[in-house]
């Protein structure tokens, strides 16, 4: 149901509620006879067709501009059939003729809007020159009529800021949506032109490797000295390295796929993440545990999420000064990956913009490790929060709804 019609509904069923209080109270404190069989009718009418309302919008979403019209409509025809049989143009409670139009002006076009205006006029002209259905002869009449403006203002004024109040907050909060889907689209342009930059660079670094790689093996075939030896073939496995994610890169930029169509258990892909990372580094200490629920779940692994991992690993082991802690866990729906280093922190310059922006304390570091892991969890509903241990180290904690990966 869209907000206008909800406060519509909501309105209307306050102004009845109003209404019937306002007609009881002069009835029994002012003791003025209230033509309850025609008012309670039409305000029965009413109610029905509020309630009509609210089945058609439940089940089609919203009310078209022509529905509106017709409710508004039957609106001031109703009030000026309860303003008749009331006291007529006489009738304090006139000023409700207000609300239909202010509701045409935030559903309808202008000439709606003008529509609704001109109707509301027009009833409340013939209430002028018709004559009074009941006359009530009761002594102090103009006290009644003053007490009566008062009552018709306070019922007009909630109403109105009820309807008004609703519009802003919603307002509000579109614009609160609207800004952070902004801000979404404008990260998602930085990334893809990352991705077109990590393309074409990609392309451009192959010649250099390769020229690296010849140039290598004609060194490791000419030296004879065992130390330079294993120095030269320590290169060409960092070379292969090299060829590798950039073919990764290549295949990969700007497309977000699996790195494969099969099922794979969540422990195993996790042990083969850590396998890989271990093999890069391996003079480096790394405590691992995992642990979660059976049976444990099956998911397609996502090359992206393989990176996000992978990246925050790299950093801890760069900031760390003896050793990584990686603690997995998970549930039937969600997993959690905390890592944790024992470094100096996260320095007090970068603290705020770390995951937000390309910042860097490594030398030669380009700074996007957290930010594209950043990107790449919260496409698929997870996110990364970092924390400072107070010169104890970093710790980061990935949370990952499965629900995308799993298998169905």
């Amino acid at each position: 149901m869209d907000s206008i019609l909800h406060y519509l509904l909501l309105v209307r069923l306050c102004a009845i509620s109003g209404l019937v209080f306002g007609l009881a109270i002069m009835n029994t404190a002012f003791l003025v006879t209230v033509p309850w069989i025609p008012v309670l009718s039409i305000l029965a009418a009413l109610g029905a067709l509020t309630f009509a309302a609210w089945r058609v919008a439940n089940r089609r979403g919203k009310l078209t501009q022509r529905g509106y019209m017709w409710q508004l409509s039957a609106d001031v025809v109703a009030l000026t059939g309860i303003v008749y049989f009331t006291g007529s143009a006489f009738n304090p409670l006139i000023s409700l003729f207000l609300l239909p139009i202010a509701f045409s002006a935030a559903a309808l076009p202008m000439f709606g809007t003008l529509f609704l205006a001109g109707l509301a006029v027009l009833c409340y002209t013939c209430l002028m020159f018709v004559p009074v259905a009941h006359q009530h002869s009761v002594e102090g009449m103009v006290n009644l009529h003053i007490w009566g403006m008062w009552y018709g203002f306070l019922l007009t004024a909630f109403c109105m800021a009820l309807f008004v109040a609703g519009l802003a907050r919603d307002a509000r909060r579109r614009d609160a949506e609207l800004s952070v889907l902004r801000e979404q689209a404008l990260e998602a342009e930085r990334h893809a032109a990352l991705g077109t930059l990590a393309a074409g660079t990609a392309h451009e670094m192959g010649t250099p490797l390769a020229t690296i790689s010849v140039v290598a093996g004609e060194l490791g075939e000419s030296v004879l000295d065992p130390d330079a030896r294993r120095q030269i073939s320590k290169l060409m496995e960092q070379v292969k390295r090299c060829k590798s994610i950039l073919q990764a890169m290549a295949s990969d930029a700007g497309a977000l796929r699996a790195e494969s169509g099969a099922a794979m258990p969540l422990d195993i892909y996790l042990d083969e993440i850590i396998d890989r990372w271990r093999a890069n580094y391996p003079a480096f200490a790394l405590s691992y545990h995992r642990s979660g629920s059976d049976p444990v779940p099956e998911l397609v692994a996502d090359r992206g999420i393989t990176q996000a991992i992978t990246h925050i690993m790299d950093n801890a082991a760069h900031a760390a000064q003896t050793t990584v802690c990686v603690v997995c866990e998970w549930s039937a729906d969600v997993l959690k990956v905390s890592v944790r280093d024992d470094g100096h922190g996260i320095p007090q310059e970068i603290a705020g913009r770390l995951g937000r922006e390309a910042v860097s304390t490594k030398e030669g570091g380009l700074g996007i490790g957290v930010l594209l892991s950043k990107s790449n969890l919260e496409r698929l509903g997870g996110s990364l929060d970092l924390f400072d241990r107070e010169q104890q180290g970093t710790v980061a904690v990935i949370h990952l709804p499965l629900r995308a990966l799993k298998v169905s």
